[in-house]
Formats: structure tokens, sequence, C-alpha cells
């Protein structure tokens, strides 16, 4: 979620021979998913500057949050309503090498905030954020809880909420690896938008409680929307640290034996004056994917010149 950001129907189906997941929004059908090696060609071409993502189609000024699915085809990204200031879950297919005018998600609702969209790597689960009711409340919730949909064979099941990394506070921007390990941010351990990361394990019944990362990831005063790869090796985030080159920079830290290293700036080819956020890195590894002033954003991996973005790279 962006810093500035608020706080027709979908039918999908899953063939698990061919490692596939089809969806229709509205009334015409779209490929979303695929093998983790599909033969389709990446989307976006790796630039060494920083480009805007489908100008005036995906990217108008009110975007941030982007995930993809496992064949890089279909764009899913939240959109904040400007009248409304609500959040909503979009997504963009790529045909002939164009992105589409985006269509809204079939669960998402004009009377609550969907947001923070992230693509589980088999890409058979979806994570988002939520304002909406948790089961059996009358009312939307006051804050954003951790909520996800699966493909079935009538499309996305219902929206399902997840109560042992909900809390009272706000939680956004879920990210899980292969493992299943799940990191997001929330501010239940401070004051409201003071923002620390938080992941827990995969267990059989669901996750095990949310354990708030060290000093080397929260290094406040707020550290937001991670990103974890796959391999769960690698964490990308932004944080509002003291160093930075604006109000706030993305950040990457590689894990090893001993943890979570420090956390290091990816530097003025994507840092500014201004605040950046949300990085994710595309389902190939070569480029990242960022917002910056409700727009999304895009260059490659490589020209940034981190060392520590190579662990990124591998799938």
């Amino acid at each position: 979620m962006s810093i500035t950001a608020v706080d027709r129907a979908s039918r999908a189906r899953t063939i698990v021979g061919r490692c596939r997941i089809a969806i229709a929004f509205a009334t015409s059908a779209v490929l979303i998913g695929g093998c983790a090696h599909s033969s389709r060609s990446w989307p976006l071409t790796p630039t060494t500057t920083v480009h805007e993502l489908a100008p005036g189609v995906v990217s108008t000024g009110h975007e941030f949050g982007a995930t993809f699915t496992p064949d890089g085809q279909t764009l899913l990204f939240t959109r904040s309503d400007p009248t409304t200031h609500r959040a909503h879950l979009y997504a963009s297919e790529l045909r002939d090498g164009v992105w589409q005018p985006a269509t809204p998600l079939g669960f998402s609702r004009a009377e609550w905030s969907d947001l923070d969209a992230s693509v589980s790597p088999d890409g058979r689960r979806l994570y988002f954020v939520s304002t909406r009711p948790r089961p059996g409340a009358a009312t939307s919730a006051a804050d954003m809880d951790i909520w996800y949909a699966d493909a079935a064979d009538s499309g996305w099941g219902a929206p399902q909420w997840i109560p042992v990394l909900s809390s009272t506070g706000k939680e956004g921007s879920p990210t899980v690896d292969r493992a299943g390990t799940i990191c997001f941010f929330s501010d239940r351990d401070g004051p409201p938008g003071r923002n620390a990361i938080f992941c827990a394990s995969r267990t059989s019944s669901g996750f095990a409680s949310p354990s708030r990362l060290g000093p080397t990831i929260n290094a406040g005063p707020s550290d937001t929307s991670p990103f974890l790869t796959p391999d769960g090796r690698t964490l990308l985030f932004y944080s509002t640290r003291v160093g930075g080159a604006g109000q706030a920079d993305l950040y990457v830290s590689v894990k090893t034996d001993g943890g979570w290293g420090p956390a290091v700036n990816l530097g003025p080819q994507v840092n500014t004056p201004a605040s950046e956020y949300n990085p994710v890195v595309s389902r190939d590894g070569s480029v990242l994917i960022f917002g910056r002033a409700g727009r999304l954003l895009y260059v490659s991996l490589d020209s940034l010149g981190v060392p520590e973005l190579m662990t990124a790279r591998v799938r």
C-alpha cells in the first residue's frame, strides 16, 4: 500500500495436469495462470531507465501494488477511487503485446476497500487485504485485515479471513513464498502509520502466529509493503528510516543462515525525494516494479547495480 492510499463476475478453473488457471472477467475468458516455466515471453522488456507501466491503461495516477500470474500475462493491481477514496482490485490482460483496459475482480465491492493483491507462486491462491466485514460482523472493519481467495471450478472462491494474521490494527501487503511463509506489514505494535514487517510460517492448519522481524528489517519509523521472492531468500520493502533519499525509499535484504542481513538501499535510479513504495520483482526475475505518486513504474533489476538484488533473480 502506498503512503497516501486508503487506507464482472469472475470465473475460474484449475487444470492441475496442465498447470493452468483460466479466469473470465465479465464475459470474456482471460488466461491468467500457467506453469512456472511458461513458454510465453515475459511482457515487460527490461530497461535501464525507469518507465511507466501501460500509462493511461494500467497506470493512471491512482494505482499501487502490482502482482503477476505465473505466466506473466495478467497483472493484478490496486486502483484507488478518487471520489470515495476506497481502493479496489483490478486485472489487466496482455493481448498481442498490449495491456488491455482493466476490469475489477468479481469479489470487489464498492462499499469497502480490497487492495494489496499477491498471487501465490503456484498461481492458485490470491492474498489481499480488505476492510470488508469479518465473519459475523455487521459493519466493515475499522482497519484492514488479511484475506485470501482460491481458484475453484465456479470462480474465485469466497474470500476467507485469516484471523491468526489479523489484529485490531492495520495489516497490508501479504506476500508468500513457495514454502508457504507469509510476510506482511502491520501497525499493531505502534501508533497508526508506524508500520513494521511480520512473517509467519505455514502450518498444517493455516499459519503460525506472526513474528516481528528484527532490526535489520524493522529500523523504523515505518517499514512497509514487503515482497518475498518465491524461494524465500530475498525481501524487498519500503522504509522511512534515516539515510534515505526522500520520504520513503526501497530496500532489499538477503536471508542467510544467520537471518535477514542488513537492508540495502536500492539507490538513486529508483529512490528520489518523493516516496517510492510497493516493490515487486517480476516472475522471471528480470524487472523491478514499484510505485511512485500513484503510478506503477518498472526498471531492469540488473541496471540498479545492487549485488543483493541478484538473489531476487533466482526463481
